[in-house]
């Protein structure tokens, strides 16, 4: 099976010049990874799916031309994959700790028409969930569906109701995070930062619990809390792919006092956490990419391999017993 790698956006920019203005890329060694990872995605030896995440800042990359280059290397590239959203991802998380049914990199990353977005109704239950349609056999939803996501990724904005939603989600979590932040700063003291940060997860995510219990059969948010056992909420959350990379980088984060979170930290987090508990490479951003190393480190439990850039990947690639 082709090897499923998660591109950050700025590795996507170093993509699209490889394609339309090399010289542009900084380091021979760089622009000769973006290069051969442009050969393996075409001879299908690699998988490079695309994330609602990819759409949000593609619409804000800069000049018209500029995005489009952007969005045509993408949708070059992609060959019909994506990944959950991560609200997705994280709601049968949970159903699942509560019920046994495991989420895989098989639902995680799929080709299903409308799987980037936050109203995807996966159903892990029916075994055709995350099969994927293939390519050489596409359906008429299927073909609909990649047209209207290559329109969404060359348009200058995201749909109204999916902007409104992210804006809403982006600017409650870096306000909390920030409020959360400052707190520990006016009042220092010895603590169990991962205590501290799963006990703000908890607090966040209690809706979402008790949704998932739902999903899980559970008839009560008092029944789901329950089962969850408070005092143990950290081993819980540190179980589960996603969330245990996240809990893991916010107390990390949470132990430095200077760190400033800002609106795109969510993006970062969110996304790539979800990727590398699920792909088998990470491409991030350096600061989100750096946490993420060291929560593989702490959670004894890695998924992805987690680079910093394409060489590292590219040289990961080519040691790998897949023989790519």
């Amino acid at each position: 099976m082709a090897e499923v790698i998660y591109l950050d956006q700025n590795h996507w920019v170093t993509m699209a010049r490889a394609r339309v203005a090399p010289e542009k890329i900084q380091g021979a060694e760089e622009r000769r990874a973006a290069e051969e990872l442009w050969e393996l995605a075409a001879k299908k030896a690699v998988r490079l799916p695309l994330s609602s995440a990819h759409l949000v800042e593609t619409a804000h990359a800069g000049t018209k031309e500029r995005r489009h280059d952007l969005a045509r290397a993408m949708l070059e590239a992609y060959d019909g994959w994506h990944m959950l959203s991560p609200l997705v991802v994280r709601l049968h998380e949970f159903a699942g700790a509560f019920s046994g049914r495991k989420l895989t990199a098989e639902h995680v990353f799929t080709n299903a028409p409308q799987s980037p977005f936050s109203n995807y109704p996966l159903e892990i239950d029916s075994p055709d969930a995350a099969a994927p349609t293939g390519t050489a056999t596409l359906g008429m939803t299927d073909v609909v569906w990649r047209a209207t996501w290559a329109s969404l990724l060359l348009e200058e904005s995201l749909p109204q109701d999916e902007q409104e939603a992210i804006n809403t989600v982006v600017a409650g979590w870096a306000d909390a995070a920030s409020q959360l932040a400052q707190g520990l700063r006016e009042h220092p003291a010895e603590r169990d930062m991962r205590l501290v940060a799963a006990a703000y997860m908890l607090n966040d995510l209690k809706m979402e619990l008790a949704q998932a219990g739902q999903l899980a059969g559970h008839h009560s948010p008092a029944e789901t809390l329950t089962f969850l056992q408070p005092e143990k909420v950290v081993e819980f959350f540190s179980r589960l792919p996603f969330t245990g990379r996240v809990l893991e980088v916010l107390q990390a984060r949470l132990r430095n006092a200077s760190d400033v979170w800002v609106n795109n930290d969510l993006n970062d987090l969110y996304f790539l956490a979800c990727a590398a508990g699920y792909a088998d490479h990470v491409v991030a951003e350096k600061k989100t990419g750096t946490f993420l190393q060291s929560a593989d480190k702490a959670l004894g439990a890695p998924r992805a391999s987690v680079h910093l850039n394409l060489r590292s990947l590219v040289g990961a690639l080519k040691s790998s017993t897949a023989g790519i």
